[in-house]
């Protein structure tokens, strides 16, 4: 089991409509166990299990409804303030907030009611009135009005995390053009112009799996020059992907039938991107061959 010293709690609280639930998506994908609306009072009682769990790191939302408790999350500050003190968890307080007329549109946008019900902007108001008294009392105050999902990831992930652990999960796959274009696909390359062993009688019956047709294709200056600026782009984009959130990526090879060509590429990048020095990224990478199996 690991030591209490290596835990840690983010509690996720604030404005209705500044993000709360984006945060705890985000902490979710970075391995944090996520509750979203516990009971204040049930904050302490969750920590004590907390310290026998396996997992290490914790995440709490706690919003408006918990209204009539609202003054009680102070107290329950010092609580935390303790835990803290005796090295059994490290806690980070996160408050968001957004300028009134950014929230009015998100609520407006979404169509969904305020937590508090009636008129919106009184609704709004008082939440603020509500909060004010605790509002200093948090680690980090996050403003989300100017901020994309994108900006409110990294700031979320710099406060509470040294080293973000998102994951994101390549699927390199390739396919035939006659089988049409994979619909997830975020990338698609088109590998029709390499040179083609379908043409060379005693590699057609073979597919790209096979080390003669792989020779063949990877040989030819073409399709040298070709991964080569292949592999420049997939270092280039990578990172910025990551940056947008995102934690599926498709990127897609396709030939004539599926066999040939797109196979040799699939597999070459599948084993550029299986050596860990490729790049500083988390991720896991998979191989998918679509429509080799109608040849086999």
């Amino acid at each position: 089991m690991s030591s209490l010293s290596n835990k840690k709690l983010v509690l996720v609280s604030g404005l209705s409509g500044a993000g709360k639930s984006q945060v705890l998506n985000f902490l979710e994908d970075n391995d944090y166990f996520c509750i979203d609306n516990l009971p204040v009072e049930l904050i302490p009682k969750f920590i004590d299990l907390c310290k026998h769990s396996k997992r290490n790191k914790f995440a709490v939302g706690i919003d408006v409804r918990s209204v009539e408790n609202i003054k009680d999350l102070g107290r329950i500050f010092t609580v935390l303030s303790s835990v803290t003190k005796k090295k059994q968890f490290e806690i980070v307080k996160l408050y968001l907030e957004a300028d009134k007329p950014t929230l009015i549109k998100r609520f407006s946008e979404t169509r969904r009611k305020h937590p508090l019900g009636g008129d919106l902007l009184k609704a709004i108001s008082r939440e603020y009135n509500l909060f004010a008294s605790i509002r200093k009392d948090f680690d980090v105050i996050i403003d989300t009005s100017k901020m994309t999902l994108t900006e409110l990831k990294q700031a979320v992930l710099k406060s509470v995390e040294s080293k973000p652990s998102t994951k994101i999960i390549i699927t390199i796959m390739s396919f035939g053009y006659k089988y049409g274009i994979p619909l997830n696909a975020d990338f698609v390359f088109d590998t029709r112009f390499l040179p083609n062993p379908n043409y060379v009688r005693e590699l057609r019956s073979y597919t790209g799996k096979n080390k003669k047709v792989k020779d063949y294709v990877l040989n030819h200056k073409t399709t040298q020059q070709f991964l080569e600026h292949l592999v420049g782009l997939l270092k280039f984009i990578l990172p910025y992907t990551v940056l947008e959130g995102k934690s599926y990526l498709t990127i897609a090879f396709g030939c004539t039938g599926g066999q040939h060509r797109s196979v040799v590429i699939a597999e070459y990048v599948y084993n550029i991107l299986s050596v860990k020095n490729f790049s500083e990224l988390n991720y896991e990478v998979i191989l998918q061959h679509r429509d080799l199996k109608f040849y086999e």
